[in-house]
This record gives C-alpha cells, structure tokens and sequence, in this order.
C-alpha cells in the first residue's frame, strides 16, 4: 500500500512536471522543488524498505527461535522423563533392600570371626551362595554400575545369576545387565538382555522398562518398524506408565 502511494504521487508530480513544461510556465526554481521532492521521496521509499527488510528478518529469526525452543523443551522433557524413570527405579531397589535389612545376618570383615587365625587368607565362596553374600554381589554391581563402571557391573550381575539364580532380584538382573551395555552403546548385547528379561520375567516389574529399552535399542539401529511395534505394544499393555507414556511420544516421530 505504502509503495503504490508513493508510485502515484511520483506519477502525479511528473504529470504536473509535463503540464507546466507544455504551458510554459514552469521556471528552473520549480522543476528543483520537484526535483528535491521526487529526491525525498525516493529516500524515503528506501527507507521504508529496509525497515520492512529488517522487520522480515526478525520475523524469520523469531519463527526459527520458536521452533528451536520447542525443540529443545522436547527435548529436555525426554530426557527429565528418563531420569525420572531411572530415579524410580533405584528407588524401588532401594526400598525393596531396606526391607530386607533386618532379616541379614551381622557381616564381620575377614579375621574379626572368633579363632580366626593371624595371616588367614580368606578364599572366595564356591557353589551356591548364602543369603547375604548374594545381596552383597548384588549390591556391589548396583554400586558399581551407578558410578559407570559398566563392564565391572555386568560381571557382577552376571555371577549374581550364576549363583544366586533363585534369588528374589534376580528377576531384575537381566535387564540391569541391558542397562549396562546400552550406556556403552552395546545394543545388540543389550537387545539379547532386554528380550531374557521379558520371557523369563513377564510379571517382573522391570517388564515395561525393558520394553521401551528394547525398542530404543532397535531405533539406534534403525530398525524403526520393529521399534514402533514395541512402543505400540508399550502404549496398549502399559498404559498408565511412564514407559508408555514415553512411547506415545516416540510414536509421533516414527
């Protein structure tokens, strides 16, 4: 609108410019005041189209801004979600310890038993373990896996199975193993961690958990069909969790 009135009225003023020059009477002082008013005007035009410039710009950069951000809310939503997830996780492990705290046995370190000789070397347990020695193996692997020593903790999970397979966590081992090779990036051991705990777990409370693990495990390595009959699976047997809610999300960009 801005452009086409400043077109009229240049074409307005080269008419006036025409009509006097075919009459006659227009004098050198006249055609310099239109001269200095065409000048005006186009310093204005100009003027006028490096603010609409600006302003397209800043439109541009604001959508992009927009779009970032929601990106990185998402983003950050994701990530919150698998922390809040993982703290839950300790939480019930932790819990489910606490309650067995009262019911161990006292442990003495090595040589404090009575009649324990001087210089003694302990030897390590063989065949099945007791109780609290299970525990212990248990533990020591949590502890090692919540500090990142991964290969360490999946050792330590291992032998736990070894030994303590009639263990009431060992319901959970499996999937803490996939837990150690996926923060490696070791998915294809972690799949076959994932997929144990889920047939030989079902009922296990880390069932949900180990199905969106799988099914990330299956993303990473681009096997998107199958990931989304995972997550889909999540969102219709699950629904409620937190796994299955971070599955619905998945599924939006699948």
């Amino acid at each position: 609108m801005y452009g086409e009135t400043k077109s009229i009225t240049v074409i307005a003023l080269v008419a006036v410019i025409i009509a006097a020059l075919l009459g006659g009477c227009c004098t050198k002082r006249d055609v310099d005041a239109i001269n200095d008013r065409l000048a005006m005007l186009e310093s204005q035009s100009r003027d006028t189209q490096n603010r609409m410039a600006k302003v397209d710009s800043l439109m541009s950069a604001t959508t992009e801004s927009n779009r970032q951000l929601q990106n990185d809310v998402r983003q950050s939503t994701d990530a919150l979600g698998r922390q809040l997830a993982q703290l839950l996780e300790n939480y019930s492990d932790l819990i489910s310890r606490l309650d067995r705290l009262p019911q161990q046995p006292l442990r003495l370190p090595p040589g404090s038993s009575p009649g324990a000789q001087q210089g003694s070397t302990a030897q390590p347990p063989t065949g099945p373990q007791p109780s609290a020695d299970c525990m212990n193996t248990y533990d020591d692997a949590f502890t090692q896996m919540r500090r990142g020593e991964y290969e360490f903790a999946a050792q330590g999970f291992t032998k736990f199975l070894a030994d303590c397979g009639t263990h009431a966590d060992a319901q959970n081992v499996h999937y803490w193993i996939g837990e150690c090779y996926y923060s490696q990036e070791k998915y294809t051991q972690a799949i076959t961690e994932y997929e144990s705990q889920i047939k030989d777990y079902p009922s296990s409370p880390k069932t949900g958990p180990a199905i969106y693990k799988l099914a990330r495990c299956k993303q990473e390595l681009g096997k998107a069909a199958e990931a989304k009959q995972l997550f889909q699976r999540l969102v219709k047997e699950f629904s409620g969790t937190l796994e299955a809610e971070q599955a619905a999300e998945r599924l939006k960009d699948l």
